[in-house]
């Protein structure tokens, strides 16, 4: 009983992050910005708790599976959707562009392809977090623009190789179906590698990863062979 229940907790961490940042969004459009900051950092630590849990205590779901990209883009909203309303329209383009890629996972999850979330996801879900940030304060504060310009230019790269990326792997389990589940065993024994590495070592591999989506095309990047490994000289 008490390990099903164990089970949930990256599940209720997730559904208590959406909770909040419904919350935090109310707030913020009311004008109660310091409720609105403690509920919107709860959810930034929370997206990593979630995680936490789950490779702690073995505790992977199909529901959770499906709740954490949720959650992220309720995320995402909750700091666009306030920022729009209180004049900041730039804002509206990377609304458009996470609506295209929840468009691409509901779809996916319909035509039971089993896409993922890859490490360009990863950055630009970073990337966007403090793009919708400065996106917000310049509602308040004007000159913060000044930041914002690169950053959201950034984001929107990232989130093109983020939409390439999840079209690739639907044209790869389209031609190569049946050879999927070796590609998903290798990219776990990945994961298991990563896990021994040091924490110099993986951060550069983060580093020359984030270096590689910011200046080769997502379909380019295997050509170059740039594998984990490699990544560490």
């Amino acid at each position: 009983m008490l390990k099903k229940i164990a089970k949930q907790i990256p599940n209720m961490i997730t559904l208590s992050r959406i909770i909040a940042c419904i919350i935090a969004m109310i707030s913020t459009i009311l004008g109660n910005i310091n409720i609105s900051l403690v509920l919107y950092t709860y959810g930034a630590v929370s997206d990593a708790l979630d995680g936490y849990f789950a490779r702690k205590l073995n505790a992977f779901t199909k529901l959770g599976k499906k709740l954490d990209p949720i959650s992220d883009k309720i995320f995402a909203l909750s700091l666009i959707v306030p920022s729009i309303i209180l004049g900041n329209l730039l804002m509206i383009i990377p609304l458009i562009y996470e609506a295209i890629i929840t468009y691409m996972n509901v779809t996916s999850y319909k035509e039971e392809y089993d896409v993922h979330t890859e490490r360009v996801g990863k950055f630009k879900t970073v990337s966007l977090f403090i793009t919708m940030i400065l996106g917000l304060i310049a509602t308040i504060i004007p000159s913060v623009y000044i930041a914002l310009m690169p950053m959201l230019a950034y984001t929107l790269h990232l989130q093109k190789q983020s939409i390439n990326a999840y079209h690739n792997q639907k044209n790869n389990q389209k031609q190569y179906n049946n050879d999927f589940p070796i590609k998903q065993e290798s990219q776990n024994n990945q994961n298991e590698e990563t896990k021994s590495l040091s924490l110099k070592e993986k951060y550069i591999i983060l580093k020359n990863e984030l270096i590689c989506y910011t200046y080769i095309p997502i379909e380019k990047i295997d050509e170059t062979n740039i594998k984990r490994k490699e990544l560490k000289k």
